[in-house]
């Protein structure tokens, strides 16, 4: 097998406004670590596939369709062989994911995709011989389900696959399931949150590069030390001492799994399809456009908040007054006959990774989420019936069903390619 891996600095301007917290109102103020592009270009056998990773909340079609076709005529490769995903942090810039208004006079979308292709440009150019080693380590104890802390199902695993020349690193994949939210909404620095540090410890302790991949974390938070599981979804505890301790102890058991995997026999092949998601719409325009003018009105607490989603859910109305379905990528990419990777779209609840790695044949399955596009939260069924936050419109637009969709999908990839 060859492997080629880049990465880009893409930070934006100090002043873009922060993504993934309604109540931040303020702009970015500063820059404490870059946001970077990295893409791992791999080749094997006749086949190609590429895949960049963003440090960014998520990835809208238009960007995923850009980097594509740039891509696609730079390095002469079909365009579903191309894959773009995000880490999910909410330290980055908006990026007009879902309906979120984009800073005027900005088009990031636009930019990061041809970043993201040049890069993939220097990845191709950098081609070398590996062995690829994987293996599964744990990390539970930093992870908590904020639907349900007391028992509610969370992710423990750190799946790692590692390309080595001998024993000198050239990259590593990691794969874990956890929001990026360690720093919360009174956080005002650009930053990749624990993510952007898990990436930096390994490339220290390794001499190689680092891709994370976040997984089905829909509904997984960090449990850092101030973590108060009464109020589990507030992260204003969260520091940028948080962010290393996370991304050290993640980091760390990498590195470890990585030391102690086996080597196996490379076997890259991918398959690819579409899931048909029916749109959910549980209000129509014309109470949409009234419930906002009654909270215009409002001079209650709660109205700002209110008013905010009122505005969220009349946006996302108005782009989809002409849609019924939604077609969601699902990408299946083996690298051997034991390591293989599911791409899903948007932001999937923890179950639907968990339901695929049990049913997959591969003995290490990876399961990440933000890949090639983002239509909000896409809960398993169960959830619709215990409602919160990411079964709410208009944070969730698809109909019941969909995530049980994704996983057979997913199932009937990974059993086609092993």
């Amino acid at each position: 097998m060859k492997v080629g891996y880049a990465s880009s600095i893409i930070t934006p301007p100090v002043g873009v406004r922060l993504s993934g917290y309604a109540s931040r109102v303020k702009p970015s103020e500063g820059v404490h670590d870059d946001l970077r592009c990295r893409v791992l270009y791999l080749e094997d056998g006749g086949e190609r596939f590429v895949l960049a990773v963003l440090d960014v909340i998520g990835v809208s079609s238009e960007l995923v369709e850009n980097f594509r076709k740039l891509a696609s005529e730079t390095l002469n490769i079909e365009e579903d062989r191309l894959s773009v995903a995000a880490i999910h942090t909410h330290a980055g810039p908006v990026l007009r994911v879902l309906d979120e208004p984009q800073d005027a006079g900005f088009n990031l979308s636009d930019y990061y995709a041809r970043v993201a292709a040049g890069t993939a440009s220097v990845a191709a150019r950098r081609l070398e011989e590996v062995r690829l080693y994987s293996g599964v380590g744990s990390a539970g104890e930093v992870v908590v389900n904020r639907r349900n802390p007391e028992s509610g199902p969370v992710d423990p695993r750190v799946h790692v696959v590692s390309f080595k020349q001998g024993s000198a690193y050239r990259v590593s994949l990691v794969n874990f399931t956890c929001h990026a939210v360690v720093l919360g909404h009174n956080n005002l620095q650009i930053s990749a949150d624990y993510p952007g540090a898990l990436n930096r410890y390994v490339e220290m302790l390794t001499g190689g590069g680092s891709v994370f991949l976040n997984g089905t974390c829909g509904d997984i938070n960090p449990l850092t030390p101030g973590t108060d599981l009464s109020r589990v979804y507030d992260r204003s505890v969260g520091t940028f001492e948080d962010v290393e301790w996370m991304g050290r102890i993640i980091a760390c058991e990498a590195v470890k799994t990585a030391e102690l995997s086996k080597p196996e026999e490379p076997n890259l092949r991918m398959s690819c399809s579409e899931v048909d998601a029916k749109v959910w719409k549980p209000l129509s325009l014309e109470e949409a456009r009234r419930e906002l003018e009654e909270l215009k009105a409002s001079e209650e607490p709660s109205a700002a908040y209110r008013r905010y989603m009122a505005e969220f859910k009349l946006r996302v109305l108005e782009r989809l007054k002409d849609i019924e379905y939604l077609k969601l990528p699902v990408v299946a990419l083996a690298l051997s006959n034991d390591t293989a990777l599911t791409l899903l779209p948007s932001e999937v609840l923890v179950e639907v990774g968990l339901r695929i790695k049990e049913g997959s044949p591969f003995r290490n399955t990876m399961v990440a989420s933000y890949c090639n596009g983002y239509v909000g939260y896409i809960p398993v069924e169960k959830a619709y019936d215990e409602g919160g936050y990411e079964t709410t419109f208009p944070t969730c637009i698809v109909e019941r069903g969909t995530a049980e969709k994704l996983v057979e999908e997913s199932l009937r990839l990974l059993s086609k390619l092993y």
